[in-house]
């Protein structure tokens, strides 16, 4: 089921399934990526409880092994819708017996979009509904689309919000595992120039920045400016070997494990942990430039 908000001249689409937001169009511009499978047939997934692949897709959880999806479950199940507006939709998820079986937390997650004349707001707010303390990995997976008409991919930067020092670490694709040794992307720098090999080993990782905006621009300044509260690193992300027509700016608190990762989920970089009864909210805001 899908839901359309509007306000203004713009407007957004949201699946129920998975949450997932499938069009944003500012001012009658499509910003998302249409989702075709010969590339990649999703447009904006959302990653809960897991970033990225587990180590032989397993965790240990106070002594006890699960399997999980890579990226968790939330964007394979279906939402419930929950509120509605003419500028504003909320979807809800809830634990169940099968996501019990991988993981052990009762929880809500509730994804809230809103259109407003800045562009669209998206919050994340996580309900942990056990009586112990609950580990969790959330992060966003908007892709944009890029280059626009008349483009190359070679023409676009990231712009972060502030000078960056980052040594990200490497994704091994035959094991998805990060490995140790890293490669320097910024060096007291704000601007990434962009091109396809840079993704031949998949993501890019920028841990633990201090910026919480960075923009996708084309050589004239055009593009999209993706804003966040909560997240603490940056995936960044277009499929290898494909000159795919996207790329994903996604807000992160998690990741793929490392090789040498003990195991256990509570140990995660990044894991997010949420008291009895508490909730802990993420936002990211999407706006047109």
């Amino acid at each position: 089921m899908e839901k359309t908000i509007r306000y203004g001249n713009s407007s957004a689409v949201i699946n129920s399934f998975g949450a997932e937001l499938k069009s944003f169009k500012a001012d009658g511009r499509e910003l998302m990526w249409r989702g075709d499978p010969a590339y990649w047939g999703k447009t904006s997934p959302v990653l809960f409880p897991a970033i990225g692949g587990l180590k032989g897709g397993k965790t240990m959880i106070d002594g006890i092994e699960y399997e999980m999806t890579k990226h968790g479950f939330a964007r394979d199940n279906e939402f419930q819708c929950v509120d509605e507006a003419e500028d504003k939709v909320s979807f809800k998820l809830c634990s169940s017996h099968e996501t019990l079986k991988m993981f052990p937390f009762s929880f809500e997650l509730i994804m809230t979009y809103k259109l407003s004349q800045s562009g669209l707001e998206i919050v994340y707010d996580v309900i942990n509904k056990s009586s112990v303390s609950m580990p969790f990995c959330i992060g966003a997976h908007p892709a944009f689309a890029c280059p626009a008409e008349g483009k190359s991919f070679d023409d676009y930067r990231l712009v972060f919000q502030e000078k960056e020092t980052v040594c990200s670490p490497v994704l091994d694709v035959r094991t998805r595992l990060f490995k140790k040794n890293g490669v320097w992307r910024l060096k007291n720098e704000n601007e990434y120039a962009l091109s396809y090999p840079l993704f031949d080993n998949d993501v890019l990782y920028f841990r633990g920045i201090a910026s919480k905006s960075v923009g996708l621009l084309d050589n004239d300044g055009h593009g999209v400016n993706i804003s966040w509260e909560g997240f603490n690193s940056l995936g960044v992300w277009t499929p290898a070997g494909k000159n795919a027509p996207f790329v994903c700016i996604e807000p992160w608190c998690g990741c793929d494990d490392y090789e040498d990762t003990n195991g256990n989920f509570r140990d995660k970089p990044e894991v997010q942990t949420c008291l009895p009864g508490g909730s802990m909210y993420y936002v990211m805001n999407i706006e047109a430039v």
